[in-house]
């Protein structure tokens, strides 16, 4: 069967379709020296540090599912089933490659043909939300579904992505068989460790290694208050990151940020990330991996302000 083409949200994820529904993201234990406190201390500085943005929560996003499903317009006629066993026919692409999703789907039997039940559902959209995409899906005797999908006009602080998913088939006796799937992605929480206190760095080792037209690395080095806030600071407001793409686009740039006390100290805080935002700003404290952020652009970005280039490919 042929897959019909995404919205751009779906067409951003799209290299993610896979067979699970999550990957976890990587956690690190919390670490006192992640804000340059002493060791032993457990107290973290709220004054310089920024909040932590908005998680969202598994219960959140069910709660969420749930209410888009109800906003559901339907034909006249329509009757609930069983959510389950679904018939293959009807199965949609579900969202994954995520670190936090879930789906709640609903099936129902419907009098009017997969065409005309497409076309109503097209023409009435819930309340609050908006049309997306319409689709079918072919296969070797024509046309063996229909898809339309809404996407909500708003959605909770914590939640990343949120849709209903309507695959439509033929039934029996000429009508139509609709399964519909409320799916949301959230935003996991982050890591207490990987929050940075700008005032307790002082020296910021910023480097990009390139890979065309030769292998080589470029380097700075600043004791820039201002630099190192800045670059905290998008660090800080940045959520987790909640998608893992599969298939990255070609990388010719990597960057390596790190954090130290003084010029003499190893550094505490190592950054990563790709010219090509692909798997967020990658972070260790101590050595130990925390959750990626989701904000790699702007790390990049301030990494090139630093270096004063732009590397192209």
């Amino acid at each position: 069967m042929a897959l019909m083409a995404r919205p751009a949200l779906r067409l951003a994820t799209a290299a993610m379709l896979a067979a699970c529904m999550s990957v976890p993201a990587c956690a690190g234990a919390s670490s006192p020296r992640a804000s340059g406190r002493p060791p032993g201390s457990t107290r973290i500085r709220t004054d310089s540090v920024q909040p932590a943005p908005p998680a969202g929560s598994r219960a959140e996003a069910h709660a969420l599912a749930t209410k888009l499903l109800s906003r559901l317009r339907l034909p006249s006629g329509a009757r609930r089933l069983p959510p389950n066993p679904a018939p293959r026919s009807v199965m949609p692409s579900l969202w994954a490659g995520a670190a936090a999703a879930l789906d709640v789907h609903a099936l129902f039997e419907l009098p009017e043909s997969m065409a005309a039940t497409a076309a109503f559902l097209s023409a009435h959209v819930p309340t609050g939300m908006s049309l997306s995409v319409t689709g079918q899906g072919t296969g070797s005797a024509g046309q063996t579904t229909a898809e339309v999908a809404y996407a909500p006009q708003s959605v909770p602080a914590g939640v990343y992505a949120a849709q209903l998913v309507l695959t439509i088939a033929p039934g029996g006796a000429g009508g139509s068989v609709l399964r519909v799937d409320g799916q949301v992605i959230w935003y996991p929480p982050r890591s207490a460790a990987e929050y940075i206190d700008p005032a307790r760095y002082h020296v910021l080792t910023v480097a990009v290694t390139l890979f065309n037209p030769r292998l080589h690395t470029i380097s700075k080095v600043t004791t820039s208050p201002a630099a190192i806030a800045q670059l905290t600071g998008a660090l800080n407001r940045s959520p987790a990151e909640p998608t893992r793409i599969a298939f990255c686009p070609l990388i010719f740039a990597s960057y390596r940020l790190a954090f130290a006390v003084s010029v003499h100290s190893a550094p505490i805080v190592v950054v990563t990330a790709t010219q090509n935002p692909c798997l967020g700003a990658q972070i260790a404290v101590d050595g130990r991996r925390q959750p990626p952020l989701q904000d790699e652009a702007a790390v990049v970005a301030i990494a090139n302000r630093l270096l004063g280039f732009t590397p192209r490919p």
